[in-house]
């Protein structure tokens, strides 16, 4: 339905940010994977909790110890990748080894394990060194039931008392203090996937400012050559556009990469053209300017400039479809269904 070459522009360099992105994405995923980063934040985080305060303390390290000794933790490991007995999981292993320990921890199996720990506890009461039995045997004393006495039989006394402060505020009920514990450690937990998403974002700042300057990925020079040359743009614009109608999980990285008409690369000699090395400093300036805007780009997702091509292309094809005769529009190309409550209204207004 259009035809401008300023549309067709804006969806090559869009189809640009979608490769790379993708290609980042994949790379970021992988180091990742590779060096178990969910369970190097899922420990501090579970160590973090278990201490109660900023800090690491003692009674934490060896709470947290029982905790993932415990058969529910060892259980989320696959046999053939499991712990290796020598490796400590509250401390940190060197960073090209994967840790041996789970990346995901279920609220309930951290209820049930938690609870667990602290039912044994009290069994071992008498077992604890002189300071730390006195204080636990005074929270006993001052227990209700027998469920409050577990708890504040805990040798960790920060931990005893977040537990038995969850229990009391849940009006001692089994069932709402199972949900309560649940939730501080599912709060708990959306803490560690903020400090991982800031490393995960962290990391792929790297990876992308590596892969735009090898690939020399220039936003300028590439919308220059996409504005100049119509065969360039036409190629680039065809295969933008089947990428979008085959979705992002059908596209081929690494072909698409390869069959990528812009100029990508370097060309080891001075000069004025894209791939060459910049002859002046205006030309470096511009060059560094194109690099920083394709990082930025690639920070922003694959997922998000996938979708906004699918919108372009789709609008530049044939518009916004007509709506079905039972729909209503709620935005450009987006339509709801309506109900048999509506169609009655409307036939009847």
């Amino acid at each position: 339905m259009f035809d401008y070459p300023a549309v067709d522009v804006a969806i090559g360099l869009v189809f640009l940010y979608v490769v790379l992105a993708l290609v980042c994405s994949t790379v970021n995923e992988a180091i990742a994977t590779a060096v178990g980063l969910r369970a190097r934040f899922l420990q501090v985080g579970i160590l973090n909790l278990l201490s109660g305060s900023a800090t690491t303390t003692r009674a934490g390290i060896a709470t947290a110890r029982q905790f993932y000794a415990h058969p529910l933790v060892q259980g989320l490991i696959r046999p053939a990748h499991g712990p290796d007995p020598s490796v400590d999981p509250t401390s940190a292993t060197r960073w090209w080894r994967k840790p041996p320990y789970p990346s995901y921890v279920p609220s309930r199996t951290f209820v049930a394990a938690l609870t667990d720990i602290a039912r044994e506890a009290e069994a071992k009461i008498e077992d604890i060194e002189a300071d730390e039995g006195k204080a636990a045997r005074e929270r006993i004393e001052a227990a209700a039931d027998e469920l409050e006495r577990s708890f504040a039989a805990i040798p960790n006394e920060r931990l005893s008392e977040a537990m038995l402060a969850l229990y009391r505020s849940s009006g001692r009920e089994a069932a709402q203090f199972q949900h309560a514990l649940e939730r501080w450690f599912d709060d708990s937990m959306e803490r560690v996937s903020g400090w991982y998403k800031r490393r995960i974002h962290l990391l792929l700042f790297v990876i992308a400012t590596f892969v735009v300057v090898v690939l020399n990925a220039d936003t300028l020079a590439s919308g220059r050559v996409l504005w100049r040359d119509d065969a360039v743009r036409a190629a680039v614009v065809t295969q933008a556009q089947e990428a979008a109608k085959g979705g992002a999980q059908e596209t081929d990285v690494e072909t698409a990469v390869s069959q990528l008409d812009l100029p990508l690369g370097w060309n080891l000699s001075l000069g004025d053209t894209p791939t060459e090395i910049p002859d002046d400093a205006l030309s470096w300036l511009a060059k560094i300017v194109g690099l920083a805007l394709t990082i930025g780009a690639i920070m922003l997702g694959a997922p998000f400039w996938f979708d906004l091509l699918s919108k372009v292309a789709r609008v530049r094809g044939s518009g916004a479809p007509p709506p079905a005769s039972d729909a209503v529009r709620s935005g450009e190309g987006e339509q709801s269904r309506r109900g048999p409550a509506a169609k009655a209204e409307g036939a009847t207004g």
